[in-house]
């Protein structure tokens, strides 16, 4: 699965509304924070700007949406998505980038 890093904005006029709706959903135990095709990493709040970073693991853009799109109907939150790389990923692809320079004598 690929990791995702999420950016969100949860409007001022739904703040209120939407944590009230966010504890019911910790509180009911989170159903969609993990299921096949999607894992949910982490989660932050940065409640005096209305901002969220979620990073998450998923297959494809269906699960993302799957999990994001109450909060975006009913909330009018916007996501972001940015895929993002382990640390053992970025070191593979640096090497083969590294190779691919030196065999062409750059």
């Amino acid at each position: 699965m690929q990791f995702y890093v999420v950016s969100c904005v949860v409007p001022s006029e739904t703040q209120d509304e939407g944590y009230t709706a966010f504890i019911k959903y910790m509180e009911e135990g989170a159903e969609l924070d993990k299921f096949d095709g999607f894992e949910l990493i982490a989660r932050l709040h940065m409640p005096e700007s209305g901002e969220l970073c979620i990073v998450c693991k998923a297959v494809d853009a269906k699960a993302l949406f799957k999990h994001f799109m109450f909060w975006r109907s009913a909330f009018g939150c916007d996501f972001q998505y940015r895929p993002a790389l382990t640390c053992a990923e970025m070191v593979e692809m640096q090497k083969a980038h590294n190779a691919s320079l030196e065999a062409k004598g750059i």
